[in-house]
């Protein structure tokens, strides 16, 4: 029997989405915080997430710094070493579905905003 890896989170953006060309391919990357705990016990953790696909072009103008989105998809661990030596590990989500909570994007109208979160429930992945 094959592992699940099914994690969702909700968070914040801490930066704009970035879009690029990887290959055949189209990747978004944004860096969420997601914050546990509360009082002397709050911590954050920081998300790497990244969204595959075509429709990555029509919504990352909607994932601004400060908004608040809710996602599912596949965690990883990236490890790396810095340049002082020290160690490092990111958690990568890769994300099927990853929707805005309560933010809007800047000069769209209610049905433009409503379009962009349902390009982004949709699309086909890379795989």
């Amino acid at each position: 029997m094959a592992d699940l890896n099914s994690f969702s989170f909700t968070g914040r953006c801490s930066k704009d989405a970035v879009v690029k060309k990887v290959g055949n391919n189209v990747l978004m990357e944004v860096d969420v915080a997601n914050n546990i705990g509360y009082g002397n016990y709050a911590t954050t953790n920081w998300l790497k997430v990244k969204m595959w696909g075509e429709r990555c072009y029509n919504i990352a103008e909607i994932f601004k710094k400060g908004t608040v989105v809710a996602g599912q998809g596949e965690l990883t661990t990236n490890e790396w070493t810095g340049n002082d030596g020290s160690k490092h590990v990111d958690l990568v989500v890769t994300v099927f579905n990853l929707q805005v909570i309560s933010s809007k994007c800047k000069g769209c109208s209610d049905e433009q905003h409503e379009k962009k979160e349902e390009d982004s429930e949709q699309g086909e992945l890379p795989f």
